[in-house]
């Protein structure tokens, strides 16, 4: 997989260097529209995944959140990043963690549902699509 613009090869492991915006670029090509990166309300994001859903033809996800909001940022630092969401497959269902309440975030983990994978180049793709279509709406 390469960069549409510098042509250097991605790898989509390494999706914290890549912007996911209809295709998939390094971040030193493309960036993303802020309103993406934007912390959001947990309802809002609950709408837009039925929106999202349904617009790719996907039955429903379930989101939830961590109940009780700590500020303390320690509870979702896991080393060298922040943990801010995790998908289950078998529940079809997302854990959106406060420092993951983005729009970019929620298809990220939509986008593993949706593929059943993990970071391939096929999840990148439909990562990538997902983010494009929500931003043409914002």
């Amino acid at each position: 997989m390469n960069c549409p613009r510098c042509g250097n090869l991605i790898d989509p492991v390494q999706h914290g260097d890549l912007v996911f915006d209809g295709q998939v670029w390094c971040q030193g090509c493309h960036h993303y529209d802020e309103r993406l990166l934007e912390l959001r309300p947990f309802p809002e994001l609950e709408n837009w995944a039925q929106l999202i859903c349904g617009a790719f033809g996907q039955e429903p996800v379930r989101l939830l959140h961590d109940e009780a909001f700590l500020p303390d940022p320690a509870k979702y630092w896991h080393g060298a990043t922040f943990l801010l969401a995790e998908a289950c497959h078998g529940s079809r269902g997302i854990m959106l963690h406060p420092p993951g309440h983005r729009l970019t975030t929620l298809c990220h983990e939509l986008a593993h549902l949706f593929t059943g994978q993990d970071h391939t180049e096929n999840w990148a793709r439909a990562c990538a699509a997902l983010i494009a279509w929500v931003k043409a709406r914002l």
